[in-house]
């Protein structure tokens, strides 16, 4: 048993950084470790230097439902002589040329995740997540969620991963993607490695740590999109369906 909780992750863009080279950011595939405990961090209402301890304890166990499509955009900052709108220098003046930087995104993606660790570093999640001091985002700040990020508490979080219904369209056959931050089986070999275990104390800095990836296949008919996916998620949970006519 695996007590945790089930979140899920989805929206039009996430960004999930990957080692940024000068003016290039990209993105992971998957959302990394460091960015899911910024995210609960960030619904506890954390800054960026707290002592994120006591969420170093839980483990993340992710399902592909949709691995999205890498979009770039070309960004600029500044470039104007106009002072409303160049980008101000430490003289007073504004800047000539603009910042540049390329920075890509998943686009159309969604993950449903397993967070398992201590009942009571569990509890505090839970709250923060239903509650959230400040707003949840995929990443980045300009990539909202378009879904609850908490779903459900489950006794058994991981296997839990086979049953949830999938986040995309029912005829889509292919082997459902699970990657692990730990591993899945004793002696199972890593998949290669992510650079996103953060270094406690230090703002911008990550060592790596090994990724487990399998393949399995789980029913097609068990999930959709929109509304077929949200009543597949409703009836999972064992929310009662209500339907509310136009009185007009």
């Amino acid at each position: 048993m695996s007590d945790g909780l089930i979140l899920h992750l989805s929206g039009a863009l996430q960004a999930w950084g990957g080692p940024a080279q000068a003016n290039v950011r990209p993105t992971y595939r998957l959302p990394t470790r460091s960015a899911l405990t910024g995210l609960i961090a960030c619904c506890l209402g954390r800054e960026r230097d707290a002592d994120n301890t006591d969420l170093d304890q839980l483990a993340y166990t992710i399902r592909v439902d949709r691995p999205g499509s890498i979009l770039s955009d070309f960004h600029t900052v500044g470039g104007n002589h106009d002072p409303l709108f160049g980008l101000a220098t430490a003289d007073g003046g504004t800047r000539d040329a603009p910042i540049t930087s390329t920075r890509y995104y998943l686009a159309d993606a969604a993950f449903t995740v397993a967070v398992t660790g201590p009942s009571t570093v569990l509890d505090h999640a839970a709250e923060a997540l239903a509650h959230p001091v400040w707003a949840p985002y995929l990443g980045r700040r300009s990539c909202p969620p378009d879904t609850p990020v908490l779903l459900t508490r489950s006794p058994n979080a991981i296997d839990d991963l086979d049953h949830v219904p999938l986040h995309r369209p029912i005829h889509h056959a292919e082997p459902v993607t699970f990657a692990y931050d730990r591993e899945p089986a004793s002696g199972a070999p890593d998949s290669g490695q992510y650079n996103d275990r953060a270094v406690r104390g230090h703002r911008r800095a990550w060592t790596p740590r090994p990724l487990w990836e399998q393949q399995r296949a789980i029913p097609a008919h068990n999930g959709g999109l929109g509304t077929a996916w949200l009543t597949a998620l409703a009836d999972h949970l064992g929310i009662p369906a209500s339907i509310q006519e136009d009185p007009r």
